[in-house]
């Protein structure tokens, strides 16, 4: 009985860690840049890694965000777009940079991924994909 009881317990809290997991996810937008910046937001130099992104103004902030790893997963296209999700699987990133509206004023996606990152996840001709993202 006692055995019972503990997987019992066990398999509650395994799906309730999971449904935590999932309750702090959030939805965006990702785009990615082929670009290697000499000096970006984060740092006076181009980062040394492959997987990085920059991130728009709302999570910048003040640059506190600076090193943070998030980890992004393609769940579908953006305006109405087929998905370019080439699969489930989350990449992780690191916070190297900031995304300044360009100058149409188009707004930043929420991430904007290298291009290893992006097309891990999505394919980079969809140029865009919908996202959830956790820290």
């Amino acid at each position: 009985m006692a055995a019972q009881n503990s997987l019992l317990l066990l398999s509650l809290l395994l799906l309730l860690s999971s449904s935590l997991s999932l309750a702090f996810r959030v939805t965006g937008t990702a785009g990615f840049t082929n670009a290697r910046y000499s000096k970006q937001a984060c740092t006076d130099r181009a980062p040394a890694i492959t997987m990085y992104t920059g991130v728009n103004d709302k999570l910048y902030g003040n640059g506190d965000i600076c090193g943070a790893k998030y980890s992004v997963t393609c769940i579908g296209g953006v305006d109405g777009q087929s998905s370019p999700c080439r699969t489930s699987n989350p990449v992780e990133v690191t916070v190297t940079d900031s995304c300044s509206p360009e100058a149409d004023n188009k707004p930043c996606p929420t991430f904007v991924l290298s291009a290893k990152a992006f097309g891990l996840i999505a394919n980079p001709q969809a140029g865009f994909a919908t996202i959830t993202y956790e820290r």
